[in-house]
Formats: structure tokens, C-alpha cells, sequence
């Protein structure tokens, strides 16, 4: 578990939560002003009311004749209660704006971190910190920003109301007042230690739970998996009492608070009852001060009430600063102006002169001094054991490494002063797990197309030997799968997420042996598919099989990041020396 932060890293966070509030500054002041206004709206109703019953109970005035100021007190308190609910709308509306500029921010940070090909936190980390974490932010803006805004106003607005007219009361109110806030300070710091345990140990059991439930199979068959419903159990249990704990610490500050505040108001209350018995106070000055006594306290017990808001959101803003602010992403960052790059309206050459890269400082080269030339058609073969560099490669390829496009040029331009976006519409991907979104199959395949083209999707499925088998299904192309294709084979999978590629009609698509999971008869129809396509086409491939490897028009050989051979599939076969020559006396399999 990580210490409480300390002064410094208070700062940063409280720096960092303003850097979301500044673009709603506006609604925010404006939510303020209006709750501040129904503030002064009920000090007025208070004198009113004090005025009312002292013409009415002293001054022998009929009820009947007060209808001017009882009309009056129902306008204020109807006003007063449209500008209270419009001061909270518009404190939610800032809250929900703010939460979706967060969950913005931490998207395009994660996005960036994939970009730049750095070690990325675990997944349940950004998950829970996306979901749980940014909404536990809600109440810190929404309610407890606010509370503190009326909390410096509305007090101060009362005493300058009741000095004037009764300064002992007043005396009273600036003695009592501070010591709501003191005490909420004291006990809310043993409460942030607590909040930021509790948020630690509910991060450690969200990575805990979904690395089991990735690995549910593997502890099936291990004989493994009441166990670890046990271990789930025991860190739940543990989570539900660190929750008590800081539910207790909230529920006793809450109990001092109330208590204070009604001591503070009955202590007014006593000295001015027995002042009005005396006769040392009119009776329309004191039931004023009397009126204002509860309200004098009701934003600092509020204050009070919502400041676990405030540590809760700090310990959740703490795990969102850390992710937006890596070391990761700071190595490599993404240029802030792209007006001026190059797009790209088709690619018809891709060369790469001289690649070398690293992914940590200091560490060796991944890649080194790589360099190779091909026109934008065609079957380019990448081949090498496992670990030689091949899908990394194929990553910097597709504008993955930001710190290797200066060593990419496409139509002779260098990437770095291509519009990368421009470049990545214009190319495709097909992994070796592709991945598959709940929805339809005619959805899935149409994934980032502006329209669903039946006729261009089926005819890409029949060449691919999938038509029939949707066909057969009952809801055709309009039928759900599950969460990853659930419900579909590895090879339908593998089929649909090619056809998904095709769909696209890119210049060059990148697939990592698409037919590895395909019986004979659908590889034969794959592989027929890639070679029509490589007519106009350029395909880069990692190739394991043989059949694949056979069709190449260009063969590059990686060995511990370096390029061996390059050549075509026939001269490399033939030549006896050639490294490619002594695997294919391999099996089928040439290398993973």
C-alpha cells in the first residue's frame, strides 16, 4: 500500500483536479451565485417572518392585514426554491461534463500509451479507475466544491446581517463557527488514510479478480479454481471492512459535527431566551437571530458532511494522475499540432531505411539498421523464430513506435511528416486473436465504415467460405455474438476479422498468419482471397506456414532483431546457403 501523500503531492492533486474545473469555471460560479442568492433570500424571509410575528403577537395587529408580507414570504421561499434547484442542476451538469472530459482524457492517455508501444498498466487498473474511479469524483464537484463556496459566504453574509442589530449573538456565532471546521479536519485526516487504503486494496482485488477470471480455464483444468474463489473471498471480505472502517470514521465525524452545530445553536438560543426574559432584547431582533442560528450553521455541517466526498475523490484522483502522468507517456508524446502534415490519399510505395529501436532507455535494440524497399502490391513474407522482431516490425510498420516513423517513408515522404491518421485509414490489421465486439456479425465486419454494405459484406463472406454458415444461422447477418465472438470458432473468428479488414479496400494490410487456425479447405479459399488481392494490394504477412511463405513475392528474415536475407521466396529456397533454405527443411511450420 502506498503512504498517505504528503503536502506536495496534496498540491499536485488539488492542481490537477483544477485543470479539469477550469473550463467549467463559468457554470460552477454560476451554480454558487445562485445557491448564495437563495442564502440572501432567506435571511431576508427571516427578518420578514421576525417583523410578521412581532406586528402580529406585540404590536396587536390583525393577521388579516399582513397579506402584503405574507404574500411576500411565499414568493421568497418560492424563488428561493427555484434557485436552489437550478444552483444544483447546474452543479450535476458540471459534474457529468467534468467526468466525461476525465474519462476523455484518460482514454486518449491509454490510447497514447498503445501508441508508443510502452508497458501498459494492468487493464483492471484503467477499468476500475474509468468506471468507479471517475465517478467517485461526482460529489466532490457536484456537492462539495459548492459547500465550501457557501460555506466562505453564507456565514459571513449572517454575521453582517446580525452584528448590527445584536453584536453578543453575533460575538457568539464567530466563537462557535470555527469549531465545526476544526474537528472536521481532525477527524477527516485519519479518514484520508483511510480512503486511500480502501481505494488501494479495491485496485489490488480488481486486478486480482479479472486476471482469474481471464485465466478461468487454465485453473479448471489445474484443479485450481475453489481455491482462488476462496482467495476472491477473503480480499472482498477484507475490502468490506476497510469499508466500514471509513463508513465508521465518516458516520462518528458526522455525529460530532451535528452535535456541535445544535450545542452552538442552543447555546444561542439559551443566552437570548434569557435576555428577551429580562428585557435586554426586543423580540423581533431576537426570534431574527434565532431564525438565522440554524442557518448560520447549515453550510459548515454540510461542508462537514460532504468533505469524505473530497477524500474520496483525492484518493481516486491520485490513481487518475498517475496514469495520465507515466513516465511511459512522457518519453514519446504525440505532436500537438498536425495541420501541417501530409495526407494521404493512397499509398503506392513503403520503404523503411536504416530502423532501429528500442523500447526503453538504455536498453538493447528490438530492431536494428533495417532497411527494404516495396511497391504497394503484392505478398511481403516476414519470417524468423520466435522473438526475432517480426511483429514489432510489422507494429512500426503501422505507425505504432512514434520514435520509428522518421525512418519510414511512404510515397517516398517520411511518416513523420504524414497526418498519422490519414496513413492508418488508408491500411488494415488482421491479428492472429483478432478480437471481436458484441453485436452483430454485419456489425462487427463493418467495424469503422460509415454505412453496413450487405452486398460488399456478403460477397467478401462467400470468398472466404463464411456466407454459408451465417446464412444457416437464424438471424443471418444480423445475428449477436457474445463478448469476443462468443458463441463462434477460432477460424470464424479469424475469417470474419479478415473480411472486416478486406471491407475496408486498404492500400496495404498487415496480418499475422491469418490462416493458422483455419482447416484445409478455408485456408485454401484465405489464401486464394490474398492472392487476388495482392494483385493491387500490398500484404504484409508473418508467415508460419508454408503455403503462406510459398506465395510471397518478397521475403524478409529477422534474426534477433536484425535482417539476415531479403529476397524473393524462389531465389531464397533455392540458394543452399540461404538461412530460409535450412528451414524449409523444417516441418510445415516454419517458425512462430
Amino acid at each position: 500500500m502506498n503512504p498517505q501523500p504528503n503536502r506536495a503531492q496534496q498540491l499536485q492533486l488539488r492542481a490537477f483536479l483544477k485543470e479539469f474545473t477550469r473550463p467549467h469555471n463559468r457554470p460552477l460560479l454560476l451554480s454558487i451565485f445562485l445557491g448564495f442568492s437563495s442564502g440572501v433570500l432567506m435571511i431576508i424571509s427571516c427578518y420578514v417572518l421576525a417583523q410578521l410575528c412581532h406586528k402580529v403577537m406585540f404590536a396587536g395587529q390583525d393577521l388579516a392585514e399582513q397579506t402584503q408580507a405574507l404574500y411576500l414570504l411565499a414568493g421568497l421561499g418560492l424563488l428561493r426554491a427555484l434557485l436552489i434547484g437550478a444552483s444544483r442542476a447546474i452543479a450535476e451538469r458540471s459534474a457529468l461534463n467534468i467526468k466525461l472530459a476525465m474519462r476523455e482524457a484518460l482514454w486518449k492517455a491509454l490510447v497514447k500509451q498503445q501508441e508508443n508501444g510502452s508497458a501498459s498498466r494492468p487493464a483492471s487498473e484503467w477499468v476500475l479507475t474509468l468506471n468507479q474511479g471517475v465517478e467517485a469524483l461526482h460529489d466532490y464537484f457536484a456537492k462539495y466544491l459548492p459547500a465550501v463556496a457557501y460555506a466562505g459566504l453564507i456565514p459571513f453574509a449572517i454575521i453582517a446581517v446580525v452584528f448590527p442589530i445584536d453584536w453578543k449573538s453575533g460575538l457568539i456565532f464567530l466563537i462557535t463557527a470555527p469549531l465545526i471546521p476544526f474537528f472536521m479536519i481532525l477527524i477527516g485526516y485519519k479518514a484520508q488514510a483511510l480512503n486511500e487504503r480502501n481505494w488501494q486494496r479495491l485496485q489490488y482485488m480488481g486486478q486480482f479478480f479479472f486476471d482469474r477470471l481471464n485465466g478461468l480455464t487454465q485453473l479448471k483444468l489445474f484443479n485450481s479454481a475453489q481455491s482462488q474463489v476462496k482467495r476472491v473471498e477473503q480480499m472482498a471480505d477484507q475490502f468490506r471492512i476497510s469499508t466500514l472502517s471509513v463508513l465508521r470514521i465518516a458516520f462518528i465525524s458526522t455525529l460530532a459535527l451535528e452535535f456541535l452545530a445544535t450545542i452552538s445553536i442552543a447555546l444561542v438560543a439559551v443566552i437570548i431566551g434569557f435576555r428577551l426574559y429580562f428585557g435586554t432584547l426586543d423580540f423581533a431582533t431576537g426570534f431574527v437571530v434565532l431564525l438565522l442560528a440554524p442557518e448560520f450553521y447549515l453550510p459548515l455541517r454540510q461542508l462537514g458532511q460532504h468533505y469524505h466526498a473530497k477524500l474520496k475523490g483525492l484518493a481516486c484522483a491520485d490513481s487518475m494522475l498517475a496514469l495520465l502522468s507515466t513516465q511511459e507517456l512522457q518519453q514519446a508524446p504525440l505532436p500537438k499540432n498536425t495541420r501541417d502534415k501530409a495526407k494521404l490519399a493512397s499509398i503506392t510505395k513503403l520503404e523503411v531505411q536504416e530502423l532501429s529501436l528500442s523500447l526503453d532507455e538504455g536498453a538493447n535494440a528490438v530492431l536494428k539498421n533495417i532497411s527494404f524497399s516495396t511497391e504497394a502490391n503484392g505478398i511481403l513474407a516476414l519470417v524468423g523464430q520466435s522473438g526475432a522482431g517480426k511483429s514489432t516490425l510489422m507494429d512500426c510498420l503501422m505507425g505504432l513506435y512514434p520514435q520509428a516513423n522518421s525512418a519510414i517513408r511512404i510515397n517516398g515522404i517520411p511518416l513523420t511528416d504524414i497526418d498519422i491518421a490519414s496513413y492508418q485509414q488508408r491500411i488494415a490489421w488482421v491479428a492472429q486473436t483478432p478480437t471481436l465486439f458484441s453485436g452483430t456479425l454485419a456489425e462487427n465486419i463493418a467495424l469503422g465504415s460509415e454505412s453496413i454494405d450487405l452486398e460488399a459484406i456478403r460477397a467478401l463472406c462467400k470468398e472466404l467460405d463464411l456466407d454459408a454458415f451465417i446464412m444457416a444461422l437464424p438471424h443471418q447477418y444480423d445475428t449477436k455474438i457474445g463478448e469476443l465472438g462468443q458463441g463462434l470458432s477460432g477460424g470464424q473468428i479469424q475469417r470474419l476479422a479478415l473480411a472486416r479488414a478486406l471491407l475496408r479496400q486498404p492500400d496495404v494490410i498487415f496480418l499475422d498468419e491469418p490462416t493458422a487456425a483455419l482447416d484445409k479447405l478455408s485456408e485454401q479459399k484465405v489464401q486464394a482471397c490474398l492472392g487476388r488481392i495482392s494483385a493491387h494490394t500490398l500484404v504484409v504477412i508473418i508467415a508460419h506456414r508454408l503455403n503462406t511463405l510459398s506465395q510471397a513475392n518478397q521475403v524478409l528474415v529477422l534474426k534477433q532483431g536484425e535482417l539476415i536475407e531479403q529476397g524473393s521466396y524462389n531465389e531464397l529456397a533455392a540458394d543452399t546457403h540461404s538461412q530460409l533454405g535450412s528451414m524449409l527443411k523444417a516441418p510445415e511450420v516454419v517458425y512462430g
